[in-house]
C-alpha cells in the first residue's frame, strides 16, 4: 500500500510543483534513479539501511533492484513525522505493520491540480459533463477513485429515474 502526504503550503511560499521535484530529484540523485528501500527500524532510528541489515531482515524486498538508503536524507522532517505517525495509527488497526522490519519504499511525489469547479454530483458548468477520479484532480488515490465513480453513477442513474 501506499501513505500518500499532502502538502498545503501558504504565502509567501508559490513554488509547491518546484519543491515536489527537488524532493524527487534528492532521491534520484542518491539511488541512480532508482527505488529506496529502508526498513521502518532504521527510519525510526534515523540510520541507514545497509545492504548487510538488509540481508538480515525477515521480509524480503519485493522490488529487487531497490537500493537500500535513509529516506531522512529525501524527506522534510515533517512529512517524516508525518509518515511515522500514520505506521503507528495503521499498526493499532493491523498490528505488526510498524513493525522494525517493515519495508519503506521511496520516493513518490505526485502533482495534482484544482482547477475543475464541480457540483456536489461532480457535474461541471456544462450540463451532463462530470469530472470524476484522478485524471480530473478530483480524488486522490484508488480507493477515492473508485468511491467517487460509485457516487457518481448513482448520481446518474437517481437522475435517469426522474
Amino acid at each position: 500500500f501506499a501513505l500518500l502526504v499532502s502538502k498545503n503550503f501558504t504565502k509567501p511560499f508559490h513554488t509547491p510543483i518546484e519543491y515536489g521535484k527537488h524532493i524527487a530529484q534528492l532521491s534520484n540523485m542518491l539511488c541512480d534513479g532508482k527505488i529506496m528501500v529502508q526498513t521502518f527500524g532504521d527510519f525510526k532510528r534515523g540510520r541507514r539501511t545497509t545492504e548487510a541489515r538488509l540481508a538480515r531482515n525477515n521480509l524480503i524486498p519485493t522490488l529487487k533492484d531497490a537500493v537500500p538508503g535513509d529516506l531522512s536524507l529525501v524527506f522534510p522532517y515533517r512529512i517524516m513525522l508525518d509518515i511515522k505517525e500514520m505506521l503507528y495509527a495503521l499498526d493499532k488497526v493491523t498490528p505488526g505493520i510498524a513493525s522494525d522490519e517493515t519495508l519503506l519504499y521511496g520516493v513518490e511525489v505526485k502533482f495534482y491540480s484544482n482547477k475543475v469547479v464541480v457540483d456536489k454530483h461532480f457535474e461541471t458548468n456544462i450540463k451532463g459533463l462530470r469530472a470524476i477520479g484522478d485524471g480530473a484532480s478530483v480524488t486522490r488515490g484508488l480507493m477515492q477513485a473508485s468511491a467517487n465513480g460509485l457516487s457518481v453513477a448513482k448520481s446518474i442513474l437517481s437522475k435517469q429515474k426522474k
